[in-house]
């Protein structure tokens, strides 16, 4: 009896991703959806760290788990970049598996944050590759570093070969696309599939008492930013920028939800300026349930990077959360976010290079509590429709599914 050709079995679908699943259910809730959906459609296989056995939570029929041993910690710097050594040394195992034993016909990587890791899985598994290309962490440092700028050229001539021999490429804006196809990617293979919201994680709600716990009062007006506080998010810019009227008009706040770098000169430059009543540091929360009690303690939301080249590519989740709990934004003028914010309309948009701009549209934004809300308004219906988890789930099952066909011989 002769053995099936390779195209009578149903298609195989494998998911990596360096956080484990936990953590990408955490940063990309459509995750377990996917899986479901993908277990009924062909063989879904999801391999990365162990969190716990986390995937035993995802069990779908047609999914199945491979977990690596080791964990990673994303609040800890060191943790992150111990374990994406790690990461490094466990892909060549992974593709060897991908290419002899469980023959994948598509591999999905759900990040690019990692330079190389594309390439070095088509080269040693030689299995369809799909990426989702949304960060260039890389960049963020060689553009400010002038000994890495060789580096990061080098590093990303080897993306953009990964990219010209995917099957098929994922990103989360517009801008992004058009830069991929500026570099050669044929328009078929890159599908913008934005990020999703849940719409009950993130909603607007009475924050009365936690206002009140937090030391602002009814007249106050309270600017919101949440998110790792890394120097490309430009927050310690903000707050240096906003010191002279912090200390002219008492009722201006500031409350920053998160940690990272940033955290500590942040914490020195508030206590050298007095202003620990006016801008409260709440470092990282335990759920994504307090970050929204803690959004609608604000009045609006700050969506903020420095304007590097790669900051163009993002639709930030603070922007989006802020959005969903129906806050106004005060939003840096790039091209991610003028996708989705229109001057005005959602919120209004400032140059990050400028504190005159950004004070200015700041003081628009402080004086008229009504179109605020107007706004605020605007901004959750449009996040429901352009981040809707059912649309964005079943749009990047039937793309993976797509790019596995075209992969298979």
């Amino acid at each position: 009896m002769t053995a099936p050709a390779s195209n009578d079995r149903k298609l195989r679908v494998a998911l990596l991703y360096r956080y484990g699943v936990h953590d990408h259910k955490e940063l990309y809730p459509i995750i377990p959806e996917v899986l479901r959906q993908l277990g009924r459609q062909c063989e879904a296989l999801y391999m990365g760290p162990n969190r716990r056995r986390a995937g035993i939570q995802y069990r779908f029929p047609g999914v199945s788990y491979r977990f690596l041993p080791f964990t990673v910690n994303r609040a800890s710097t060191f943790d992150k970049i111990t374990k994406a050594l790690l990461w490094y040394a466990c892909l060549p195992f992974v593709a060897f598996f991908f290419r002899f034993v469980w023959r994948a016909d598509l591999i999905w990587i759900d990040e690019s944050s990692l330079p190389a890791q594309g390439r070095l899985m088509q080269m040693i598994s030689g299995r369809p590759l799909a990426i989702t290309v949304c960060d260039f962490f890389l960049s963020i440092y060689s553009e400010k570093i002038s000994w890495l700028r060789p580096w990061g050229i080098w590093l990303n001539a080897i993306d953009q070969k990964s990219w010209l021999k995917a099957a098929g490429l994922f990103t989360r804006s517009e801008s992004l696309r058009r830069y991929l196809l500026a570099r050669g990617v044929s328009p078929e293979r890159v599908v913008v599939a934005r990020d999703a919201v849940l719409p009950d994680l993130f909603v607007p709600g009475d924050a009365a008492a936690l206002r009140r716990k937090l030391g602002f009062g009814d007249a106050d007006v309270v600017l919101c930013h949440h998110g790792i506080l890394h120097p490309n998010k430009g927050i310690l810019r903000v707050v240096r920028w906003m010191l002279p009227i912090m200390k002219s008009d008492p009722h201006l706040k500031l409350l920053i939800i998160g940690g990272g770098p940033d955290l500590e000169p942040l914490r020195e430059l508030v206590r050298k300026n007095q202003l620990q009543n006016q801008i409260i540091l709440t470092g990282w929360l335990a759920s994504h349930a307090e970050v929204n009690a803690h959004l609608n303690a604000a009045d609006i939301g700050l969506v903020m990077r420095v304007g590097q080249s790669s900051d163009h590519f993002h639709v930030t989740g603070a922007l989006i959360h802020s959005m969903m709990c129906a806050l106004p934004v005060l939003a840096c003028r790039l091209e991610g976010i003028q996708e989705i914010v229109t001057e005005g309309q959602e919120g209004v948009l400032f140059d990050p290079d400028s504190a005159g701009e950004f004070l200015q549209k700041l003081d628009v934004l402080k004086q008229n509590a009504a179109r605020r809300r107007e706004m605020g308004q605007k901004g959750r219906t449009k996040a429901l429709a352009e981040f809707n988890p059912e649309h964005i789930a079943k749009q990047t099952v039937e793309t993976l599914i797509r790019f596995a066909r075209r992969g298979r011989p």
